[in-house]
């Protein structure tokens, strides 16, 4: 899949809204943003306080190339500044990038009210720019400019996103947060209208969420979403944003990640493995539902954590008479003997995992093995699916490193206790199948 997206706008140092927003909701959404910079704005998170178009032949210039380097998967625009700009942001599209997702936010004022257009920008953007697009996504006031009525209800945001479409629009969300009471957006088609309804997070605005839904509305447009599922989930990533906002003297900013945690007194290179103590859509602390192994769940936002068993692997080096351990060098267990193995990496086989760990804690390097079965075990890194891979030929000479304090061959018969139940299981099995 194509995973870049480009994006034209306004810069923002306070890095809530424009350009900054829409790289962070890319990435957020697992895809690399190119900015093209239309416009040069100086802003903290309550309003604009001035600002300046690019040159129409500067963002030209930005968008070939962006388009030089590569195809993109889709396409957002928001401020322009200017009527050059938005003229010829239209004819690179016709020119360049047809046939892909085009998200039009159409911005016409900030937050806080400050206009961010010039003169005549209303009607360019009617003729050049509507007719372009996948999805316009006008607030109240836009929708109101571009489609001509007042809105006052439902019924006229419906009206107004239908007025928008016959100009040339093929989808239109018409968001409502600016009308009293709850919030509705609502998405206007040829074929019919959906209906969002929502609560208020916040009574403060929050500065850049309208650039966040339309960008995280065109990168999954870019994934191959339908409109809808794509607006529904954009809304969803919105809302996580504004329950993660980020408080500022002059307003709020949108938390597009999770925030970083306090450091740990004593850091711990195992606490890895272990299970979250966060929420990884809010942010918000993790409490535990009941029974031994309950899942993790979130009071704030609801999300229930369901954890997949971790892919390990477990060695069984031996000669028929002795079998090799090491002593563990890292909490859970520190101090007692264990199997030598540890859990895959990204991209590992089973093999290649157990090749690599045995020769991080042993400095042994397999020559022969197998896949003996497959184990599970539940264990303070949460549950464990273990590959067992039994090793009768290795060369070298065993010296303890990475998570192994020491290295040593004990008698298959006299094995004490080791460190994971299904350790010593496996060897229980061992001796079974050679002794008995």
């Amino acid at each position: 899949m194509n995973e870049v997206l480009l994006f034209i706008g306004g810069t923002d140092p306070s890095g809530g809204a424009g350009l900054p927003a829409d790289l962070k909701t890319a990435s957020a959404m697992g895809f690399h943003g190119c900015p093209a910079v239309s416009a040069v704005t100086v802003q903290n998170s309550g309003n604009v306080l001035s600002w300046d178009a690019v040159d129409s032949a500067k963002l030209v210039e930005q968008l070939t190339a962006v388009c030089d380097d590569g195809p993109v998967a889709g396409v957002k625009s928001g401020m322009l500044g200017s009527r050059e700009n938005a003229s010829a942001l239209a004819g690179f599209i016709r020119r360049n990038l047809r046939g892909i997702p085009y998200v039009l936010d159409p911005v016409l004022a900030a937050g806080g009210g400050s206009s961010l257009v010039s003169s005549g920008m209303t009607e360019l953007l009617k003729s050049e720019l509507v007719p372009l697009c996948t999805l316009c996504t006008p607030n109240i006031d836009e929708a109101e400019v571009l489609s001509g009525i007042a809105i006052d209800n439902e019924e006229d945001m419906i009206e107004a996103g239908k007025i928008i479409i016959r100009i040339g629009a093929t989808a239109v969300l018409v968001k409502g947060g600016h009308l009293p009471g709850n919030p509705v957006d609502i998405l206007v088609t040829k074929e019919g209208n959906v209906r969002f309804g929502g609560s208020r997070i916040t009574a403060e605005n929050v500065h850049g969420t309208g650039c966040t839904l339309g960008s995280a509305t065109v990168a999954l447009l870019a994934a191959g979403f339908s409109m809808e599922s794509a607006v529904t989930d954009a809304k969803r990533f919105v809302r996580r944003v504004i329950s993660r906002r980020i408080r500022r003297v002059h307003g709020y900013l949108p938390g597009h990640f999770p925030e970083a945690g306090p450091l740990p007194i004593a850091p711990d290179g195992s606490a890895f493995y272990l299970p979250p103590a966060y929420c990884q859509m809010c942010g918000a602390p993790l409490g535990k539902l009941s029974g031994e192994h309950g899942h993790l769940f979130c009071r704030k936002c609801g999300f229930v954590h369901y954890r997949n068993p971790l892919p390990a692997v477990a060695l069984m080096v031996h000669d028929h008479e002795k079998i090799l351990l090491v002593k563990r060098a890292v909490p859970p267990k520190k101090g007692m003997l264990s199997l030598p193995g540890g859990f895959l990496e990204t991209g590992e086989t089973p093999a290649e995992c157990g090749f690599r760990e045995l020769l991080e804690e042993t400095a042994l390097r397999a020559k022969k093995s197998r896949l003996m079965e497959l184990e599970t075990d539940m264990t303070a890194y949460g549950g464990i699916l273990l590959a067992v891979l039994e090793v009768t030929d290795w060369e070298g000479t065993p010296v303890a490193g990475d998570d192994a304090s020491e290295v040593l061959w004990s008698p298959i018969r006299e094995v004490p206790d080791l460190a994971f139940s299904a350790h010593n299981r496996l060897v229980e099995k061992l001796v079974n199948t050679l002794y008995s």
